[in-house]
């Protein structure tokens, strides 16, 4: 509403009270930021009939985030691990599935701060196909941390996606599998 009193030359009260009065819609400030950050619309699209290989795809990942996924952030779809092979998987599906803007893919990578950042980074950039600009990585601080304990001299990294209606469609499809899984019927994606 702010723009729309910039743009009219009046007030945010007087435009607060035009939307009352003439019964206009206005939008959440999380629809109202998330039309401004993406302004070409969703930045991913959802393909909807799926191969063989590509639900076999979905179920796969869907179990992988059900397990290592970050649930609770309601507007980021994240999973970390230190196997690459399970993040190269989700990279997959987040591209091929859920057909992902690129741009909106971001990688964090701690790492005990003996190991180098520059080869971590490299490591992950290959192994992931993520330009090394959208990769940070981090030394983490933990004092309890021992380096002997350390299983990767790359650090556990975690794919991000920031993005709210992505992040309520997939946990929508889990939530829709297990409840297809627990009454013996078929799974199908929506």
């Amino acid at each position: 509403m702010m723009q729309i009193a910039q743009q009219c030359q009046t007030t945010h009260p007087r435009v607060y009270y035009w939307f009352k009065k003439y019964g206009i819609h206005r939008r959440s400030w999380c629809e109202s930021a998330y039309v401004k950050q993406n302004p070409k619309g969703d930045p991913f699209y959802i393909r909807r009939d799926l191969s063989t290989r590509e639900r076999e795809l979905l179920l796969a990942c869907l179990m992988l985030y059900w397990g290592e996924g970050h649930k609770t952030n309601r507007y980021s779809v994240q999973i970390a691990n230190l196997d690459f092979r399970i993040l190269q998987l989700f990279v997959k599906f987040l591209r091929e599935i859920c057909g992902i803007d690129e741009n909106k893919l971001k990688l964090y990578v701690q790492l005990f701060n003996k190991f180098d950042k520059d080869i971590a980074k490299k490591y992950w950039a290959e192994k992931l196909k993520i330009p090394e600009h959208h990769i940070t990585v981090n030394h983490h601080i933990d004092k309890r941390s021992k380096e002997k304990h350390q299983r990767s001299k790359f650090g556990i990294a975690r794919i991000q996606v920031h993005n709210y209606k992505l992040k309520a469609w997939i946990d929508k499809q889990l939530e829709n599998y297990l409840r297809c899984f627990e009454s013996g019927q078929v799974f199908h994606s929506s």
